[in-house]
C-alpha cells in the first residue's frame, strides 16, 4: 500500500484534492475514517493505466502557521530549505511517505475562487514563484469566470479579466526553471457563454479539469506526466490568446504578439524593446501622489518602454536610457545616494522599473503588491535588474530598519521581503507615519540582499525529509471545523446536505441550498449583513427527515467557548435570512447518486 499525505490550509482544501483523486481513479473500494480528531483518512483500491493500486491518503488540515505548533514539524521547511524564501505558501501540498518513514513533496496546489482582475490577478504570483523555484511542481487552479457583485443589489457587474501577462508568466517561468508551474483553468458555477457576450470567444476545450486530475494521479503513481504538462501549458497559452483578443497595440501586446513571443522563445524584454508601441506609464490618482512622484512619472514616460501592457505597474528602462534616467532622478532627488545613482546610470543592462504604492494609509501592507515583483521576475527571469520605487506611507520603524538593517526588515514583513529580495535598487519618496519626520527620500542599493535570497546554489535541493506524526500535538479551531465537517459530510451524508463549510483559510465563495432536484447557490458572500446585524456562518447544513420541511442549521465554530461573542446565534440566522431574500446567483440540476 502506498501512503500519501495531503497537507492543506483546512479540511475543505484537503478534501477537494481527495475528491479529484477519487473521481479520477474510480476506486472499487473507498473507506473514509478518522485517524485522529483532526486527521481524515481515505483508503482506496483501484485500477489505473492497467495497474492495480492500494492508496492510503491522510488529510492533515491546518499548517503550522502564525507560530502554531499543531504538528511536530512544518512541511514548509523542506520548501524553504530549497529556495522558497517568500512568506507566501500554497493552499495544499501532496507528499508520499516511503517504507523508511521519509516524506517527499510531490506537488503543490493553489485554489482560487476570487475575481481574477486588477491586482487580485497577481496577488498569488509570490506563491507560484517561491514554490516553483524549489523544483516542486505548482498548479494554480483558477475558477473561470467569477463576477463582482454590487454590494447593495447583489447583481452582477460587468465581467473583468486578468491581464494576459499573468497566465503567460507561468508559461515563461516553467520554461525558465524547467519545472512545471502552471495555471489550470476550470469551469466555475457562473460560466455561461450564452448569457455573456464577452465569453463567446473562449473555447471551453481550454478548461483543463481532465488534465489536472490525470496529472495529479499519475504524478503520485510515478507515471509519465509529460502529456498532461504539455496540454495544460498549451491551454494556458490559449487562455492568453483569448484574454489578448481585444488588446490594442497602442497599450498592450496583441494576441499575435503573444503568439510570436512564445513561438520564437525570445526574452520578453528584448521582444518588448523591438515591438512595444507604448511606453511604461503608471497611473496614480491626484490624491495618491506624494512628493515628486508626478515628476517621476514624467521622467519615466520619456525614458521607458512598455513591458507587455500599460496596465501593469512595471516597465523597462532600456540600457541606453539608464544614464538619462539616473540624471533625472538626481535632479529630482539631490539627497539620493550618489554612488547608487552612478551605478544605476552606468550599467549596460536593461532595467525593469516597478512603481508601487506598497502600503495603505496606516502603513499596513497592500497585500496584492506582494505579488508584483514575483510577477515581473516570472515574466522575465531571476537575474534581470529591477528597481522598485515606492510612494506610499511607510512606518517610521520600518524606514529605520530599511536603512540600518534591511535583512531584519525583510525577515519581519512579507511585502518588504518581496521588495528587498527581488530588487537591485529601492527608491522611496514617502510620507512617514509615527515618526519625527513627515517625509523621506531614500535610495538604496539592495543587490547583496537580492543575491542572498535568490542564490539557488545555497539550497539543499532535495524535497525529502523524515516524516512527522499524523496526529497533531495540539488542537485548534481547524479541528473543530474538521469534526463538524466529518460528522455532517460523511457520517450523516444520507440525511444532510453540506451547504457551506468555511474553516480558517476558507474562501467564503458561496452557500448552497437544495430545492427539489436543484442545488441553488449564492456567491461572493459578504462578511456581514449590516442592514440586519447579520454574521456570516462557518457552516450551513441542510438536514432532512426531521420536520416536514428541511432544517437549515448554521454553525459558528471557535477554538474556545470563551471566544464566542454574545448574540452570535441571532447574527447567523439574520445573515442567512437576509441572503436568501436575494435571487440565487446560480443553480444546477442534481442527478440522484451523482455529485
Amino acid at each position: 500500500m502506498s501512503k500519501f499525505r495531503i497537507h492543506g490550509d483546512n479540511i475543505v482544501e484537503c478534501e477537494r484534492i481527495a475528491n479529484i483523486i477519487v473521481k479520477e481513479t474510480q476506486p472499487t473500494l473507498v473507506n473514509i475514517s478518522l485517524l485522529s480528531p483532526s486527521t481524515v483518512v481515505y483508503d482506496l483500491d483501484f485500477t489505473y493505466c492497467k495497474n492495480n493500486y492500494k492508496w492510503h491518503l491522510e488529510l492533515l488540515p491546518g499548517f503550522n502557521k502564525s507560530r502554531r505548533c499543531r504538528w511536530s514539524d512544518n512541511i514548509f521547511n523542506v520548501l524553504r530549505e530549497n529556495g522558497s524564501f517568500l512568506e507566501e505558501t500554497p493552499d495544499a501540498i501532496v507528499t508520499e511517505i516511503d517504507n523508511l518513514g521519509n516524506e517527499t513533496v510531490i506537488y503543490a496546489i493553489e485554489f482560487c475562487s476570487a475575481l481574477q482582475a486588477g491586482n487580485q490577478a497577481w496577488q498569488r504570483s509570490g506563491r507560484a514563484f517561491s514554490t516553483g523555484r524549489t523544483g516542486c511542481p505548482y498548479l494554480y487552479i483558477v475558477d473561470f469566470v467569477k463576477y463582482e457583485l454590487d454590494s447593495q443589489t447583489r447583481e452582477r457587474k460587468a465581467l473583468r479579466f486578468p491581464n494576459p501577462a499573468v497566465p503567460y508568466s507561468y508559461i515563461n517561468f516553467s520554461k525558465d526553471t524547467e519545472n512545471f508551474v502552471a495555471q489550470v483553468y476550470v469551469r466555475s458555477e457562473e460560466f455561461d457563454k450564452s448569457k455573456d457576450s464577452s465569453l463567446r470567444g473562449f473555447n471551453k476545450a481550454d478548461f483543463a479539469d481532465g488534465e489536472l486530475a490525470s496529472y495529479m494521479v499519475k504524478k503520485m503513481a510515478a507515471l509519465d506526466t509529460k502529456f498532461e504538462e504539455d496540454e495544460i501549458l498549451r491551454k494556458n497559452l490559449n487562455v492568453v490568446m483569448f484574454l489578448a483578443t481585444s488588446s490594442r497595440p497602442s497599450t498592450n501586446f496583441t494576441a499575435t504578439q503573444w503568439r510570436r513571443l512564445y513561438t520564437y522563445q525570445q526574452g520578453i524584454i528584448e521582444f518588448s524593446k523591438e515591438n512595444s508601441e507604448f511606453n511604461f506609464h503608471k497611473t496614480i490618482t491626484a490624491k495618491g501622489h506624494h512628493g515628486k512622484s508626478s515628476a517621476v512619472l514624467d521622467l519615466v514616460d520619456n525614458c521607458s518602454v512598455g513591458l507587455a501592457s500599460r496596465d501593469l505597474p512595471f516597465g523597462i528602462i532600456p540600457a541606453e536610457n539608464r544614464s538619462r534616467f539616473a540624471k533625472g532622478l538626481q535632479h529630482l532627488y539631490p539627497n539620493y545616494d550618489k554612488n547608487t545613482l552612478n551605478k544605476i546610470g552606468s550599467s549596460n543592462r536593461d532595467l525593469i522599473l516597478c512603481i508601487i504604492k506598497g502600503f495603505k494609509p496606516r502603513g499596513d501592507d497592500n497585500r496584492p503588491d506582494r505579488g508584483i515583483l514575483p510577477l515581473a521576475v516570472m515574466l522575465s527571469s531571476t537575474d534581470v535588474e529591477i528597481m522598485t520605487y515606492i510612494y506610499g506611507p511607510v512606518l517610521a520603524n520600518n524606514l529605520d530598519s530599511l536603512i540600518n538593517d534591511p535583512r531584519r526588515l525583510a525577515n519581519s514583513n512579507g511585502l518588504w521581503k518581496s521588495i528587498l529580495a527581488l530588487s537591485n535598487y529601492v527608491a522611496l519618496d514617502v510620507p512617514v507615519i509615527k515618526g519625527k519626520t513627515k517625509d523621506a527620500e531614500v535610495l538604496l542599493n539592495t543587490e547583496d540582499l537580492k543575491e542572498k535570497y535568490t542564490n539557488i546554489d545555497d539550497c539543499d535541493n532535495g524535497l525529502t525529509r523524515p516524516a512527522f506524526p499524523s496526529v497533531p500535538q495540539e488542537y485548534h479551531e481547524d479541528d473543530v471545523d474538521t469534526g463538524i465537517h466529518f460528522i455532517f459530510a460523511h457520517l450523516m451524508s444520507q440525511v444532510c446536505f453540506e451547504g457551506m463549510c468555511n474553516p480558517p483559510g476558507g474562501d467564503w465563495s458561496g452557500m448552497s441550498v437544495l430545492y427539489g432536484n436543484y442545488e441553488t447557490r449564492w456567491l461572493s458572500l459578504p462578511r456581514v449583513s449590516k442592514e440586519v446585524d447579520g454574521k456570516r456562518p462557518d457552516h450551513v447544513l441542510e438536514i432532512f427527515d426531521v420536520f416536514d420541511k428541511p432544517l437549515l442549521l448554521s454553525v459558528e465554530s471557535k477554538e474556545k467557548s470563551s471566544d464566542l461573542e454574545p448574540g452570535v446565534g441571532d447574527g447567523l440566522v439574520n445573515y442567512i435570512k437576509h441572503l436568501m431574500e436575494y435571487i440565487p446567483n446560480v443553480k444546477k440540476e442534481r442527478t440522484p447518486g451523482v455529485e
